[in-house]
């Protein structure tokens, strides 16, 4: 554990560095306006853009600035299961998907090795450990900007060195974002470096963009961020909208208030009938005038994008089966749920709370 904490120290003080250097004034190579320092803001651009994206498991650890090193044994609410590869993350989504209102966990088979923004790796020991470079990194996101991951730099890319009397001292081929990254870190205070341009990004969905100096590539990655952050404010938006939806739902009957298809109201035939959704996502429909449950298999889920969605799923062929579908939810509160088909915006149900 001492060893842990020196270095999640020294992370975050780096960190803090880091995001303080950036105030420096850059160096400039007389006559070549693409020539930086260590402290430039292209070299912060770039090193941002390379780092060790730690995101794309936060189902499995819900640390983004670190990632775990497959395999693991983990517990995922009491299941057991052996991660081997990033496809194996769907089934931690499959079993937190299984209940409502249970609380999803996982619990791993300690030690662990994780994977740092900066590509290097720590042994985590034990729950206690993990939770401290959890709050380190939190820390860290808190003290300066993270890593771009919504383009990526195509290889391979030629960086010239210089030295402090503009002198070109060599040249380095790039092949990957870890070359990319340890580069721009292995730089000397003073030494300065020049990408030859041109060089492409993908990840956009306009295909790859040809980027001809450092002023594009800033202003490039400039962008897609504010674009990611807006999207990513969205979906936490969104998410949480769904856990409101699933709360609300979750236990309590509804009727149809209002079924219409291309302008047909056909509510009616289900006027007798009331839906309750359970907590293992299952839809059971009773018979108002008995209270008897019907004979009907049905079955429920959400999901989040930038948007909340509800799915319904009637397994039988029977009356019910026209209420298949999946569908966005248009609006939600307390006592109602609106809700428009994802594939024909004419088909539009509200369900009210009894």
């Amino acid at each position: 554990m001492k060893n842990l904490k020196t270095f999640l120290s020294i992370t975050f003080l780096a960190a803090l560095l880091f995001g303080s250097c950036q105030n420096e004034e850059d160096v400039l190579i007389e006559g070549n306006e693409n020539t930086n320092t260590k402290q430039s803001e292209p070299a912060e651009y770039i090193e941002r853009s390379t780092a060790n994206d730690g995101s794309e498991d936060d189902i499995l650890d819900d640390i983004s600035c670190a990632s775990v090193i497959l395999p693991v044994v983990a517990e995922v609410n009491g299941q057991e299961l052996t991660i081997v590869n990033e496809a194996s993350l769907t089934l931690i989504a499959e079993i937190f998907a299984e209940f409502t209102n249970d609380e999803d966990e996982v619990r791993f088979q300690f030690p662990i090795e994780m994977r740092l923004s900066d590509y290097s790796v720590v042994t985590i020991q034990n729950e206690q450990e993990l939770e401290a470079l959890e709050e380190a990194c939190e820390a860290a996101d808190e003290s300066r900007d993270d890593a771009i991951s919504c383009l990526e730099f195509d290889y391979p890319i030629t960086v010239f060195t210089f030295d402090a009397n503009a002198q070109q001292t060599g040249s380095v081929v790039l092949t990957s974002d870890q070359e990319a990254y340890a580069f721009i870190n292995d730089l000397g205070d003073d030494q300065y470096f020049s990408l030859q341009y041109p060089i492409s990004l993908s990840g956009s969905s306009d295909g790859s963009i040809t980027i001809n100096s450092d002023a594009e590539l800033i202003a490039e990655l400039q962008s897609c961020e504010s674009e990611d952050d807006i999207e990513e404010e969205a979906r936490d938006e969104a998410e949480d909208l769904r856990e409101d939806l699933e709360e609300a739902i979750t236990g309590a009957r509804f009727e149809l208030e209002s079924g219409v298809q291309a302008g047909a109201e056909f509510s009616q035939q289900f006027a007798n009938y009331t839906f309750e959704f359970t907590n293992d996502k299952r839809v059971v429909v009773r018979n108002s005038l008995t209270n008897l449950v019907t004979n009907v298999e049905a079955f429920f889920n959400t999901t989040s994008e930038t948007e909340v969605f509800l799915e319904l799923n009637f397994m039988s062929d029977s009356e019910f089966s026209v209420l298949n579908g999946t569908f966005e939810v248009v609006s939600q509160s307390s006592s109602t749920i609106e809700l428009q088909s994802t594939t024909d915006t004419t088909f539009k149900l509200v369900f009210s709370k009894l």
